[in-house]
C-alpha cells in the first residue's frame, strides 16, 4: 500500500463489491430463453421476456423456449436439445427397424405450468432426455406395434406419420387384442393370433390415455419422419414376398392376356366372317343398284322414246293437217284465181291473152319473113316484086292467127 492513497483503495474497494453486488442481486435473460429464479426464501420466478430480472443472491435454471430432437440420419448442424441417429422399433410381426425424423416442443407460456415443469425435471436437459426423448420414443413403438414391418414399408407409411404424431401430441391409443385368422405363406397352415387395434369413441376418433406433454403444457408445433431403415431379414422377406406376388400378378396377366388373345382372335375371325359377308352384301348391292339404275334408264328411255314417237305423231298429224289445209288453200286460190281470169276473159273475151299471143305470132313471122331472100342476088329474066310477095305473105298469115284467135281487129263504134 505504500504511496497508494487510502481513501483511493477504501473507492476501489468498494467499487468492485458494488459490482459483486448487482451481479449477485440482478441476472439477464436472453432472447429465446426462459430463466426460473429461485430466491433464497425459497420463492419461484419465472422471467419468460427477453431483459434483466432481480436475482437478489438466488439461484437460476435457463430453459429454451422451444426444445428440438433430431433422430435423423445426418448429425444437426444447429444446437438440438437431443440429437441421435434414429430411433429403433419393434413392428407387429416381431420384425425391427428404425425411424428417422425431426421433431420440435414448445415450453408452456403460464408461469404456474413452467414451475410445474420445473419441479418436476429440475433442468432444460432433464426435460428433454427424461420427457420428450421418452414420450417420442415410446410413440414410435406403440405405433410400429399397431402394423407389420411390411404394411410400414409399403402402404402405411402416411398412417405411420399421423398416428405417431397423435400419440406423441396427444397421448397414447387406448387399445384392444383383436383375434384374426391367416394363412402362414411359409408352411401353408392356419394361424390364429391376437393383435392389438385402435379403440374408437362414439364419434369416430381414436381413444386417447392422459398425454404427459399435455400434461406439463408442451405443444408440439412440428413432427416429421423422413426415412425408414427395416433389419435384412424383413427386407429380404419382402423382397422375397413382392418377387413372389409379381410372378402371380404377371402370371395373372399372362392367362388374362393368353385369354384376351383367344377372344381377341375369335372376336377377329368373326369380324372376318363378317367382313366377307359384308363385302358379298356390298357387291350384291352395288348389282342391284346397278340393275335397278339400268332399269330406271330402260323406263326413261323406252319413256323418252314413246314421247318422242308420241311428238312424231303429233308432228305428222299437225303436218298433214297442214297440207290439208295448204292443198284446201291452193284448190280455193286457184279455184278464185280462175274464176277471176275467167270473169275477165268473160268481160273481154280474153283480149289480153289473144292479143299476146298474136303478138307472139306475129313477131315470129316477122322474124321468120326477115330472115328470106326475097329479092335475088342475080336476076335472069323478067323481075318480079318480092316485097310485095313477102307482105302477101305476112297479111295472110295475120289473117290466119287473128281467125284462129277469134281477134277482131276491127274498132267498134
Amino acid at each position: 500500500m505504500n504511496g497508494i492513497p487510502t481513501k483511493l483503495i477504501a473507492s476501489g474497494v468498494a467499487f468492485v463489491a458494488l459490482i459483486i453486488l448487482f451481479i449477485t442481486a440482478f441476472g439477464i435473460n436472453d432472447a429465446g430463453h426462459r430463466t426460473v429464479v429461485q430466491y433464497p426464501t425459497g420463492t419461484l420466478y419465472v422471467k419468460f421476456t427477453p431483459g434483466i430480472y432481480p436475482q437478489w443472491f438466488g439461484t437460476t435454471e435457463v430453459y429454451n423456449d422451444v426444445l428440438t430432437f433430431d433422430y435423423d440420419k445426418t448429425p444437426s448442424k444447429d444446437e438440438s436439445s437431443i440429437d441421435q441417429l434414429g430411433i429403433s422399433v419393434r413392428y407387429q410381426d416381431g420384425g425391427t427397424g428404425t425411424v428417422y425424423g425431426k421433431a420440435r416442443f414448445t415450453l408452456p407460456n403460464d408461469e404456474d405450468t413452467m414451475l410445474h415443469l420445473h419441479k418436476a425435471f429440475r433442468s432444460n436437459r432433464g426435460v428433454a432426455q427424461k420427457l420428450i426423448k421418452s414420450v417420442t420414443e415410446e410413440g414410435m413403438n406403440l405405433t410400429a406395434g399397431l402394423m407389420s414391418s411390411e404394411e410400414a414399408y409399403a402402404e402405411k407409411r402416411s398412417i405411420y406419420t399421423q398416428w405417431a404424431s397423435q400419440q406423441i401430441s396427444q397421448g397414447k391409443f387406448q387399445t384392444r387384442l383383436e383375434t384374426i385368422t391367416s394363412v402362414d405363406e411359409s408352411t401353408g397352415k392356419t394361424v390364429t393370433k391376437n393383435i392389438p387395434v385402435i379403440s374408437y369413441g362414439e364419434d369416430g376418433l381414436p381413444i386417447h390415455l392422459n398425454s404427459d406433454l399435455e400434461d406439463y403444457g408442451i405443444d408440439v408445433n412440428g413432427f416429421q419422419i423422413t426415412d425408414w431403415d427395416f433389419e435384412p431379414k424383413t427386407l429380404q422377406q419382402i423382397a422375397t414376398k413382392r418377387e413372389a406376388t409379381m410372378a402371380i400378378i404377371t402370371a395373372k396377366a399372362n392367362a388374362e392376356r393368353a385369354k384376351q388373345d383367344a377372344i381377341t382372335s375369335e372376336e377377329q375371325g368373326k369380324a372376318n366372317v363378317m367382313m366377307a359377308k359384308y363385302e358379298k352384301e356390298v357387291v350384291k348391292e352395288r348389282a342391284i343398284v346397278d340393275a335397278q339404275r339400268e332399269k330406271e334408264v330402260a323406263v326413261i328411255t323406252a319413256q323418252k322414246n314413246v314421247e318422242v314417237a308420241r311428238q312424231m305423231k303429233l308432228e305428222a298429224e299437225q303436218k298433214k293437217l297442214a297440207a290439208v289445209e295448204y292443198k284446201q288453200e291452193q284448190i280455193l286460190r286457184g279455184e278464185g284465181d280462175g274464176a277471176y281470169k275467167r270473169i275477165v276473159m268473160e268481160a273481154d273475151g280474153a283480149l289480153a291473152q289473144k292479143l299476146a299471143t298474136y303478138e307472139r305470132v306475129m313477131n315470129r313471122f316477122a322474124g321468120a319473113v326477115e330472115k328470106q331472100k326475097w329479092v335475088p342476088e342475080i336476076q335472069m329474066g323478067q323481075s318480079t316484086s318480092g316485097g310485095s310477095s313477102a307482105m302477101t305473105l305476112i297479111e295472110m298469115m295475120g289473117v290466119k292467127a287473128a281467125k284462129d284467135l277469134s281477134l277482131d281487129m276491127k274498132v267498134k263504134d
